[in-house]
């Protein structure tokens, strides 16, 4: 509550000693880390990486056909490129296909979303032609982690990054094993009712709580300034079986 305690003068403290790069550099160690990029879409991500992290080896996934292209055609030291959708299991899926690429995903766009800015307002409206564009189903290869770790010589990872719209469920089931051997995950959860099924915290930790993992921060938030809500945030797990490794 306001005036109440000392959050206001402990966060001003923190914003000037740590950003998110700042966050990672402490919780990485290693001097060359092996980092998984899932949900990789043109290589934003590789690029923020590779400025922290420039001796990394980047595994970067990223399912959507025109994305991809844009991501493999980057020149980056270190950094390989598969387009895949990291799953749950291993063959096809669909992959719906929206007009803003960063929210493609393995989950549908919820056409009748109260918490969207964009589709609350278009239905209001009654502007049917904002709904082109979304959903459009395309084939995808899927595989899950376990099964890409198991056939390549990677016997850890020191950042697991997930940026996938919905699906990190699916995700993180088809990396039991591999999450034993990870030492931090940095995953975006979504919360609003843009998606036709919403994560939770709950479905995260009970995930990944067993295997050792315990939240260490919420680096980012993003509110919604029509209803008040979060919508999503970006959130930071660290394995505590591997903090002295």
């Amino acid at each position: 509550m306001e005036n109440v305690g000392q959050s206001h003068t402990r966060n001003k403290e923190y914003e000037q000693r740590f950003g998110r790069e700042q966050l990672l550099q402490n919780l990485v160690k290693a001097s060359e880390p092996i980092i998984f990029d899932i949900g990789a879409h043109r290589g934003e991500s590789v690029s923020f990486l590779k400025r922290i992290f420039p001796s990394a080896s980047i595994y970067s996934f990223e399912p959507d056909p025109d994305s991809y292209k844009e991501l493999s055609s980057l020149n980056v030291d270190r950094v390989s490129y598969s387009n895949l959708a990291i799953s749950d299991s291993d063959g096809t899926a669909s992959f719906f296909r929206n007009k803003i690429s960063h929210t493609n995903s393995l989950l549908k766009v919820n056409l009748k979303s109260k918490d969207s800015i964009g589709i609350a307002k278009a239905t209001e409206e009654n502007d049917i032609q904002y709904f082109d564009g979304f959903n459009e189903e395309v084939k995808v290869n899927t595989v899950r982690l376990d099964s890409f770790i198991s056939s390549n010589p990677i016997d850890h990872i020191d950042l697991f990054k997930i940026d996938v719209q919905g699906a990190e469920c699916q995700i993180l089931n088809g990396a039991i094993q591999t999450l034993y051997k990870t030492r931090v995950i940095i995953l975006e959860i979504s919360f609003f009712d843009y998606y036709e099924n919403q994560t939770t915290f709950m479905d995260i930790e009970q995930i990944i709580s067993p295997l050792g993992f315990k939240l260490f921060s919420i680096s980012e938030i993003s509110n919604n300034p029509m209803n008040g809500r979060t919508d999503w945030s970006e959130v930071v797990y660290l394995n505590q079986n591997m903090i002295n490794k």
